[in-house]
């Protein structure tokens, strides 16, 4: 078999050449019943509520009370509860969607949407396409590993990933609803930096052949997808994914909820300065976050007495990266890949801190 023909070229020859397309058009109404279940409708409820109300609730980070739990089993069950209500059905359908491009998706067309090359033009098209799926970082990881199986380009699957949180129109919308204009900008802006950021980095480690090509463990074998029924070669590759991402996930999101606390040093007299800032920017890149919470959790950041160089950090960083994010999607991304996305993400949020002041 041609290793590049994939899953869909079997179907093609199995359907008169029909298969492609069939399996192309089966996949885009996947993904629209799905994302329509999971964002498109929850949102129709949800943007009007916020516009109302001018507020998205209470923040994650703090739940009901006004600072962070102590450190606690209790503290640790109740943010992985409060996160995982929030984001299950973007989860689920990310994993479903990563599942059915594996298995369904022609190689022809994922070239044509998100092209072979290490240029930026890739980078662009993953950035693009990352926009109507609206998802968190964590929930777009599987897609992103299942892009990178089929040999999506690393600057079209970085901005995929990044741009999912970073790019999100409707957070945006959140944000004029609940913060002054400036934030906004600065929330545009610094996703904008952070995607442009990491294709750049992906860019550069592809050109430099630092990834010429993923493992065999990690790249997908045609033969392998091609090899059973449709029901059988699905459920393998999404208990895959599941059985490899969820426990980890799961447990990572229990201890980085039980310690948040430490975190997130706002309780009582709130201290200023660059220690403070740099402590919210490893709370940043570590603790993960539903699609928009990061509005609530600079609101209440900055009604706790935080500068607001220390709550811009937060609104660059905490959405678009967290730890693990980074653990769901390091089989298929280098290691050098990965430390260059988190330095960028790092040095956009440090710089939206300098600039915060002249803005607000």
């Amino acid at each position: 078999m041609n290793h590049t023909e994939g899953a869909g070229g079997a179907l093609g020859r199995a359907a008169g050449g029909r298969g492609p397309l069939v399996a192309g058009v089966a996949v885009i109404a996947l993904a629209l019943a799905l994302l329509t279940w999971a964002k498109y409708q929850p949102y129709l409820h949800k943007v009007p509520a916020v516009l109302g109300a001018d507020s998205l609730g209470t923040s994650i980070v703090t739940g009901e009370g006004e600072t962070a739990p102590e450190p606690s089993l209790a503290a640790g069950w109740q943010f992985t509860v409060a996160y995982l209500q929030a984001v299950w059905k973007a989860l689920v359908t990310g994993l479903l969607l990563a599942a059915v491009v594996q298995v369904l998706l022609p190689a022809q067309w994922l070239r044509r949407a998100f092209g072979t090359s290490a240029g930026v033009g890739s980078g662009v098209r993953g950035g693009l396409w990352s926009i109507p799926t609206l998802m968190c970082s964590c929930c777009a990881a599987p897609l992103a590993v299942g892009l990178r199986r089929l040999r999506a380009s690393l600057p079209a699957t970085v901005a995929f990933w990044l741009g999912n949180p970073a790019l999100n129109p409707v957070v945006l919308v959140f944000c004029l609803a609940v913060l002054p204009w400036p934030w906004a900008v600065l929330r545009f802006a610094g996703g904008l930096a952070v995607v442009a950021g990491g294709i750049a980095v992906a860019g550069w480690a592809e050109r430099r052949a630092a990834a010429p090509g993923l493992p065999d463990v990690v790249m997908q074998d045609p033969d392998d997808v091609a090899d059973g029924s449709l029901p059988v070669r699905f459920a393998r590759t999404l208990t895959g994914l599941s059985v490899r991402l969820l426990p980890e996930f799961a447990l990572v999101v229990f201890l980085l909820g039980t310690f948040r606390a430490v975190l997130f040093p706002l309780g009582g007299e709130v201290p200023g300065g660059l220690a403070l800032v740099l402590a919210l920017l490893v709370a940043g890149l570590l603790l993960p976050v539903p699609t928009g919470a990061e509005i609530a959790v600079v609101a209440a950041a900055l009604a706790a007495g935080a500068p607001p160089a220390a709550a811009a950090v937060l609104l660059i960083t905490l959405p678009v990266l967290s730890l693990p994010s980074v653990l769901m999607v390091r089989s298929v991304l280098p290691r050098r890949v990965l430390a260059g996305t988190i330095g960028v993400t790092a040095a956009v949020g440090l710089l939206g801190a300098a600039l915060v002041p002249a803005l607000v």
